[in-house]
This record gives C-alpha cells, sequence and structure tokens, in this order.
C-alpha cells in the first residue's frame, strides 16, 4: 500500500522487502548505504517509491559485479 509523505510516494520497508524479493534486513542495510531512500516515522521505515523503482532499474548490473572482500589484495578488482 502506497503512503504519501510529505507528497512522495512511500512503501513500508515490508512491502520494498517483498518487491526486492529479499528481506527487511536488507532493506535497512540499503538505507543504511544510501541506495534507497527512506523516512522513519512511528510506525517504522517507509521507502520511497522512486529510490526502489530506480533501485530495481539498477540493481541487475550492480550484482553482476564481484564483491571485493576486506581482506582483499588484488589490484585488479576493481575495489582500490
Amino acid at each position: 500500500m502506497t503512503e504519501i509523505i510529505d507528497g512522495i510516494a512511500h512503501v513500508t520497508a515490508a512491502e520494498a522487502a517483498i518487491e526486492l524479493s529479499t528481506t527487511e534486513t536488507r532493506v535497512l542495510m540499503l538505507l543504511k548505504q544510501k541506495a534507497l531512500q527512506g523516512t522513519l516515522s512511528d510506525q517504522g521505515w517507509f521507502i520511497t517509491k522512486a529510490s526502489l523503482d530506480s533501485y530495481e532499474e539498477h540493481s541487475e548490473s550492480v550484482q553482476q559485479q564481484p564483491a571485493c572482500r576486506s581482506a582483499c589484495t588484488a589490484a585488479r578488482c576493481g575495489c582500490h
């Protein structure tokens, strides 16, 4: 269910998790990483529909990139 907050469409973290086929914890991590934008209220986190749509649109290219481990020392992994 879409909520309008300050004129901007939002969905709950639970709804965002369902839409992204992930968990609410992952959605909260994406908020912390600023991959998603949202608002915290008394009822919990609400994610902007625009940032959710944008993330879904660009997530395939992001997910195809290899994740670098913190102990990685390879100069060619692209994260250094």
